[in-house]
């Protein structure tokens, strides 16, 4: 397996392009033009209007990537197909329409970045930019009322950290620009901005500190997890780096604000504002691991428990996930039962779905059964005659309401069948 996950590695490419993007929008509608006056023209402006259109870019590009593996994951097809064949994961999937809405709001925020006369509308894009990436997370799977706390809660967590991670460089910039040639960027415009940063920082700081709360309850099995499982690991060293961010934060709040417009006060906070973005840059590349990683409290709910003697595998991609029951799970004659769901956990509507068990060395013929739609939702292959115990290869092709068939596969294990099953 290679080092670096390379959709762990896309995911947070562009969280950290996405955060960027809308953090400098806010920043410089909330800090920026409140603190330079109504000059729209000032080079700081010009500069920070830049930042935006590469993180734009940055973010297209990014989620392109992104779009591109779990294409070739879904579709079950080499990388490189999946660069011109990605067009049925964008059209056929609630990932690929979260997908087309983000890039519907890069474009308009591209657009109106360059309107100064357009602020309360920049700040709607870049809200609604980041805050769909709550629908491509665990966020987005958990049914009913609960489902939508979370959400929210995932929603705050992302704005908040817009705010604060993504107006970092933001922050930065302008503090670099005291004493040059950015006109109006002068020691007391620095100590204002500094001051409204800082007290975004803080409302931010406490509702990463709720929502993460909120969002560790429900991905978590329990506190133990934080240690006993490789999701928990990966997210209590997130944690790590965060209270890290925080501990620069408040010196950066009660040693150095109060010291302001003095220099050596501008160069200590431009200084801890680079080593922010450092440990933001490591949290981001965490949260890309995170979201490709199983969490110990995520159980889909399954309509029953499968009987004690039926064979069963949880089946689980971004555009379907699949739970199918064969019973008996032994070698001899079976039935086959499908759940369709989506990553939400409400159920996936689709017009068939064909079943093929393979045997994994190949060395017998393929079993292949059509499925029947029951009552319950549920679709159903009956007559399955498996004439051994092993491990065979489940592959499943569905036939969606709309847009191209998703294929699944996943290795499922029969057991020897006794005399009388026969």
């Amino acid at each position: 397996m290679p080092v670096i996950d390379p959709l762990a590695l896309a995911r947070g490419i562009h969280f950290a392009a996405t955060l960027l993007a809308a953090g400098t929008v806010s920043f410089i509608v909330l800090v920026a033009v409140p603190c330079v006056g109504a000059g729209e023209s000032t080079a700081l402006l010009r500069r920070l209007t830049l930042v935006v259109w590469a993180a734009l870019a940055g973010t297209v590009l990014s989620g392109l990537v992104w779009l591109v593996l779990v294409a070739a994951n879904i579709l079950d097809i080499p990388l490189a197909d999946a660069w011109l064949g990605f067009w049925p994961v964008l059209s056929g999937t609630r990932f690929g329409e979260i997908a087309s809405l983000r890039l519907g709001f890069a474009v308009a925020l591209g657009v109106l970045i360059a309107l100064p006369r357009q602020r309360a509308l920049q700040l709607a894009a870049a809200a609604a930019l980041v805050g769909l990436l709550a629908f491509t997370g665990h966020g987005g799977a958990t049914p009913g009322a609960a489902g939508w706390f979370h959400l929210a809660s995932d929603l705050l967590h992302l704005f908040a950290a817009a705010a604060w991670l993504g107006g970092l460089p933001a922050f930065v910039l302008m503090l670099a620009a005291t004493g040059t040639n950015f006109g109006p960027a002068d020691g007391a415009v620095a100590e204002a901005a500094t001051a409204r940063f800082s007290v975004m920082g803080i409302v931010s700081v406490g509702v990463l500190l709720v929502s993460g709360l909120i969002n560790s309850g429900e991905l978590l099995g329990g506190p133990a997890d934080l240690l006993t499982t490789a999701y928990g690991r990966v997210l209590s060293f997130k944690v790590g780096l965060f209270a890290a961010m925080v501990a620069v934060a408040a010196v950066n709040r009660f040693r150095l604000t109060p010291r302001l417009p003095a220099g050596t006060a501008i160069r200590a906070l431009r200084r801890n504002g680079l080593i922010e973005i450092a440990l933001g840059l490591g949290v981001l590349m965490v949260v890309g691991s995170l979201g490709t990683m199983v969490p110990g409290g995520h159980v889909h709910r399954n309509a029953a428990a499968p009987p004690s003697e039926a064979a069963f595998v949880h089946i689980h991609t971004e555009a379907v996930m699949a739970d199918v029951t064969i019973d008996p799970g032994h070698a001899g004659k079976s039935v086959a039962t499908i759940r369709l769901w989506r990553e939400d956990s409400s159920a996936y509507h689709a017009r068939g779905a064909i079943l093929v068990l393979e045997p994994r060395d190949g060395d017998l013929p393929a079993i292949e059964r059509k499925t029947v739609s029951q009552p319950d939702g549920t679709w159903q292959a009956d007559a399955i005659d498996i004439p051994r115990a092993g491990v065979w290869i489940l592959r499943l092709t569905i036939t969606p309401e709309r847009g191209a068939p998703v294929i699944l596969d996943a290795p499922i294990v029969i057991t020897q069948c006794s005399n009388e099953c026969w």
